[in-house]
């Protein structure tokens, strides 16, 4: 199966990769998973943060991620990949802080307790999934995703983990997440600065401050960056019509569509689904 999505009637799936995808360039993912190194090295991008994955280090990513990979060596993961469907119905039986501190300290290394967990939660999974008559996987994952998003979240409460570079402000943080966030759910309506500064209710001035802080770019080329990333996806993924695309992403017509593409990516629309 492709990395890049679950098939429709597929809810979740358990598998061992080499992230291949994620190394050809910024991913927006359309699932959610739990991964675990077992070889090699890498840094991974989530979101314009690197986490150094390692043999035993364990990461959240969900729906919408923008994720991007660099293998420093020979590289495998055990992941465990899940519908945006069993996510929504997981958080909505789960207090928002719970999911908002995960989106933050989402990664764990040299963590033996967390490691293990993931190691019991995959191979109880794994029985499962290799019963090809097993016909509740989807509930069986949206168990073990509840008990691990619960138990991770109170884990990371009592263990926070601090780096230097970002003693500087948590508040920084919070509010480019929350930047990110809005982003990912008005990325069609709005490819303004001062809409996402409004709906934040601080000043574009300020908005771009952090997000600079965090990311070295304006949040403009952030912006841009995302909504690109899902116009190719669309493309790539759909039968939409250009028209069709324009209008859903509220581009006053076709050709200002096409410019903007054509801007950011040096390609027309119809040569990226040649």
């Amino acid at each position: 199966m492709e990395l890049s999505e679950l098939s429709s009637y597929q809810e979740a799936s358990l598998s061992c990769s080499g992230l291949e995808e994620w190394q050809e360039g910024p991913q927006v993912l359309t699932y959610g998973a739990i991964l675990i190194c077992r070889k090699g090295k890498a840094r991974l991008q989530v979101n314009y943060k690197d986490w150094q994955l390692y043999d035993g280090a364990v990461i959240t990513v969900f729906p919408n991620d923008v994720v991007k990979l660099r293998v420093e060596e020979t590289f495998q993961v055990e992941m465990l990949k899940y519908n945006p469907s069993l996510l929504r119905e997981a958080s909505l039986q789960l207090e928002q802080t719970v999911y908002s501190s995960l989106r933050e300290d989402r990664c764990r290394q040299d963590t033996p307790v967390v490691t293990n967990i993931i190691n019991g939660m995959f191979a109880l999974l794994k029985v499962y999934f290799d019963q090809s008559e097993c016909t509740c996987i989807s509930q069986l994952v949206l168990c073990q995703l509840k008990a691990f998003f619960i138990g991770f979240h109170e884990y990371l409460q009592r263990n926070p983990q601090y780096r230097p570079d970002e003693v500087k402000s948590y508040r920084v943080r919070e509010l480019f997440n929350r930047f990110m966030m809005l982003l990912e759910k008005d990325y069609k309506i709005s490819r303004d600065v001062n809409y996402y500064a409004e709906q934040m209710n601080i000043s574009s001035k300020y908005l771009t401050n952090i997000v600079n802080q965090v990311t070295g770019h304006t949040p403009k080329t952030i912006i841009d960056q995302y909504v690109i990333l899902q116009l190719k996806m669309h493309l790539k993924r759909t039968t939409q019509s250009i028209k069709e695309m324009a209008w859903e992403f509220h581009f006053a017509d076709v050709s200002f569509f096409c410019r903007y593409f054509k801007k950011h990516t040096g390609l027309t629309p119809q040569q990226i689904r040649e």
